[in-house]
């Protein structure tokens, strides 16, 4: 008699646990949703990248680079950085537990365009001498990147390990850009 009772009294409250612990539908679409905002500003980001990018990388191989040609691209290239990263701190922090294919996709787009500014960067490099202020536009470069990865950690803890185990072979590139503020973000 007293198991009876004791049985369906567990019975009861393992219920109601098993009940609480299932996720909501809402929960699930907020997951969806988070990712997809975050996605929505990474490929904003992407396509001004793309923009600018070529332009510099162009400069940068004709041997024409100078203050005047390399600094309003750098800056147009701050300013999109810099909106990124406003655009994600607008984005509420997720306690989710983030799918892993959402996060590698991140992680790809991420080291995409890393790399991309890293190449076209580099060809500056060479013409240095012609550009007096490369250091600090460099600087500023780096100080934006370092936001948006910032940014995009606080939103998926963990993607920036996914971004840094993809940019291995470009983290040298990004030293001799003097790009630490972003290697130290990314761990490398």
């Amino acid at each position: 008699m007293f198991f009876a009772r004791f049985f369906a009294l567990f019975f009861i409250f393992a219920s109601f646990g098993i009940v609480s612990s299932v996720p909501s539908n809402a929960a699930a679409v907020q997951k969806r949703q988070d990712t997809a905002d975050i996605e929505k500003v990474l490929n904003t980001l992407k396509s001004s990248t793309d923009t600018i990018l070529p332009q510099i990388t162009s400069i940068g191989q004709s041997g024409n680079a100078s203050d005047a040609t390399v600094t309003p691209l750098i800056d147009g290239l701050v300013t999109a950085l810099n909106t990124a990263s406003s655009s994600l701190a607008s984005l509420q922090t997720s306690s989710r537990k983030a799918r892993r294919q959402s996060d590698d996709d991140i992680a790809n787009l991420v080291a995409g365009i890393l790399t991309d500014v890293a190449d076209a960067l580099d060809t500056l490099l060479g013409d240095a001498a012609a550009i007096p202020d490369l250091g600090s536009l460099l600087g500023g470069i780096d100080a934006a990147l370092d936001e948006v990865l910032k940014g995009l950690e606080t939103l998926l803890a963990g993607v920036l390990t996914l971004v840094a185990d993809l940019l291995v072979d470009v983290a040298g590139l990004l030293e001799s850009l003097s790009l630490g503020l972003t290697l130290a973000s990314l761990g490398l």
